[in-house]
């Protein structure tokens, strides 16, 4: 069987900055990829965190990863399709992004969920149950430069202890990732004799990991 395995070159990690203007909408499909009614000025790749919507509560707080867009609506990757209802009017709010200069990779850990005993003295052997998953953290190197946008919104997100929408583009059939978090930590950079000035951040995930 050939392999399916993918180059990671051409990879890309962005930060949000101050968001764009609210996009108000019409209508939001029930569908496995969610059909938005809106004037639509957004394109594929784009992200947008929805604000209350009437009829469909549960898209509240969730990131669209946009899959499609045409002049009066666009698709993004959330799966609708179990909402109580349709959407009504609402509104979604574009996200702005400067992507991470000089990166050389960027790696998450895969987070973990706790595990929760439901045993008791009728039990014939221990009795486990899954906790909520905790999506873990990202570790990111990057070649230092004082003058690149995106480690500038690095060092300050982890100023104003802000939480911030990250998203990364991997080429190939992977494509997007965007998620929030917040950044704990940025390195000085590191110095050496024949090196480079490298630093690091991690980036601790709060909520799901949309994928797009």
């Amino acid at each position: 069987m050939p392999s399916t395995a993918q180059v990671a070159q051409q990879s890309k990690f962005y930060v949000s900055g101050t968001p764009g203007s609210n996009i108000s909408i019409t209508a939001v499909s029930k569908a496995t990829s969610a059909v938005v009614t809106a004037t639509n000025t957004l394109a594929v790749g784009d992200v947008v965190i929805f604000g209350a919507v009437t009829g469909m509560p549960e898209i509240n707080g969730l990131i669209g990863i946009v899959t499609a867009a045409t002049s009066p609506s666009f698709t993004v990757a959330i799966d609708s399709s179990g909402f109580a209802t349709a959407g009504t009017t609402g509104t979604a709010t574009p996200q702005t992004f400067s992507k991470v200069g000089n990166v050389q990779d960027f790696s998450p850990d895969g987070g973990t969920a706790n595990v929760i005993d439901v045993s008791n003295l009728d039990s014939t052997a221990k009795e486990k149950r899954q906790g909520l998953q905790d999506m873990g953290n990202y570790s990111l190197t990057f070649d230092t430069d004082d003058t690149d946008a995106g480690q500038l919104r690095l060092i300050a997100a982890r100023t104003a202890q802000a939480v911030v929408v990250f998203k990364q583009y991997y080429p190939g059939g992977l494509k997007i990732r965007a998620w929030q978090g917040f950044v704990q930590k940025v390195t000085e950079p590191v110095a050496g004799v024949d090196k480079v000035l490298r630093s690091s951040a991690t980036i601790v995930v709060t909520g799901p990991i949309f994928r797009g």
